[in-house]
């Protein structure tokens, strides 16, 4: 096992954030959620499995309030959505021991191991598929989903304690923190970056396209990075929308900023459809005959923007620039080594759907692309329908009650993460991100009374003292 020095900074602030209150542990990892190539430790028994730094914090915090709820804290409560998503962790870890066994040596896979030796079909791309086979991928994604599970199930429990805002907060940082970790980006400062990029991934940050450097912040490459920072985007525009608040809008224009700066079709494409649907949900309180000033706000708003793109469009090369991007990011993609080696990808995934009959070839077993191939073929129908059920019952429907704004902003986020992954992933694992804002969502749903705060609780930790550390 290999720890990293930065690692026990890490973890000495969380172990004071949670002798103070428990699920303070939860706020450090939503907010470590931009450091996405942040690895605490390295376990080469494992293939060189790298566990980041914020599923690690997510992880010891849930496992205490585990813990700390069977020494009397109080059970989470259960919920549909909460049984749903189990079966669907549980469905997911057994096939990645089972049915990854099952269906062995049947048919041939692109694994997620890029040091697999096989024949190469394609000159344009290095993925070679190979029979199927378990794994260590198998044990991590299976690690990785189930920890999304206990994350959902303890953090949206908190949240029914805390109050929205507590887990707002948490998100205002995470927010932040990206743009920072751009900047460092954009100003080259690799040195520093170097000691928060210590997972084993594969490091892409010298990629340009029409001559400008594609920006990767914390991440390891710029898809990763470009849908984040649309999922960020999608978070805070929405909020300003709902609440009205400046710092949701700064923090939404900066990571919209973040997205573009990125060049990334996946982050592109996810700002794109998250956009359209803010814009049609906010058009009709815009258009509200009692708020006049802010029709007349709009209005003025959206002539001077459009004054400004005649200006730009007429004196600048802008409109030759921005078309050569649009085809090199969008035209010019499925056609790229990139595009042809991600399709196969995804028609691995399907074969495999088929070949197990539907069941799936087990979570981690496979290299697929877009959520569709990914899940059919690594879950099979049963998680598919599970995930799809549980995201349903998390965001599906509108919500008019109270928080009704950090709502829509949360069912924002979930919709721009799907589009990424619908055009990008190659996981099954939903991601911390995206249960973070289906347990916000769920928390404002399920438990009406949490938009106003629960009187903090005078419990101590397990094994301490009153009066020397309190949970909450």
């Amino acid at each position: 096992m290999i720890f990293y020095p930065l690692s026990l900074a890490v973890l000495a602030i969380w172990l004071v954030l949670i002798l103070r209150r428990l699920d303070d542990g939860f706020v450090l990892a939503i907010a470590l959620l931009p450091f996405g190539m942040f690895a605490a430790l390295a376990l080469p028994a494992l293939g060189g499995l790298s566990i980041i730094a914020s599923s690690l914090v997510a992880a010891l915090t849930g496992g205490l309030v585990i813990v700390a709820s069977l020494l009397g804290r109080g059970a989470p409560v259960l919920t549909a959505s909460t049984l749903v998503l189990g079966f669907y962790a549980a469905y997911a870890a057994f096939s990645a021991v089972v049915l990854v066994r099952l269906f062995a040596g049947q048919f041939e896979v692109f694994t997620l191991a890029r040091s697999m030796k096989g024949v190469q079909i394609n000159p344009f791309f290095s993925s070679v598929p190979v029979p199927l086979r378990p794994g260590s991928s198998n044990i991590s994604q299976s690690f990785y989903i189930l920890l999304s599970f206990l994350v959902f199930l303890t953090f949206k429990d908190s949240l029914r304690r805390r109050g929205i805002a507590w887990g707002d907060r948490a998100l205002v940082m995470a927010g932040t923190l990206n743009i920072v970790l751009a900047l460092m980006d954009m100003a080259r400062l690799d040195p520093i970056l170097a000691q928060v990029r210590t997972a084993t991934y594969a490091l892409a940050n010298e990629q340009t396209m029409g001559g400008f450097a594609r920006v990767i912040g914390g991440y390891s490459e710029p898809s990763a990075f470009g849908g984040a920072s649309a999922a960020f985007f999608a978070y805070f525009t929405a909020a300003f929308i709902g609440r009205r608040r400046g710092r949701d809008l700064a923090l939404g224009a900066g990571n919209g900023l973040c997205t573009i700066a990125a060049l990334s079709a996946t982050g592109l494409f996810a700002m794109g459809v998250v956009g359209l649907m803010i814009l049609v949900g906010a058009l009709p309180s815009i258009l509200r005959p009692q708020q006049r000033l802010v029709v007349i706000g709009s209005i003025v708003g959206i002539c001077l923007f459009l004054a400004g793109t005649c200006l730009l469009l007429a004196f600048t090369p802008l409109p030759d620039l921005a078309a050569s991007l649009f085809e090199r990011i969008f035209l010019a993609k499925a056609e790229s080594s990139s595009g042809i080696e991600r399709k196969a990808w995804a028609l691995s995934g399907f074969a495999a759907f088929r070949e197990t009959w539907g069941l799936g070839a087990g979570a981690g077993s496979l290299r697929s692309n877009g959520l569709v191939a990914v899940l059919l073929g690594s879950v099979g129908l049963p998680g598919t329908l599970a995930l799809a059920t549980f995201l349903w019952l998390a965001v599906g429907r509108s919500w008019r009650g109270a928080e009704a704004g950090t709502f829509q902003a949360a069912r924002a986020g979930v919709v721009a993460m799907l589009a990424a992954a619908g055009l990008s992933g190659t996981s099954p694992d939903p991601g911390l991100l995206m249960i973070t804002f289906c347990a916000i969502a769920c928390a404002i749903r399920e438990h009406p009374d949490v938009a106003t705060p629960a009187r903090a609780e005078a419990r101590p930790l397990p094994g301490r003292r009153a009066g020397h550390g309190r949970t909450a």
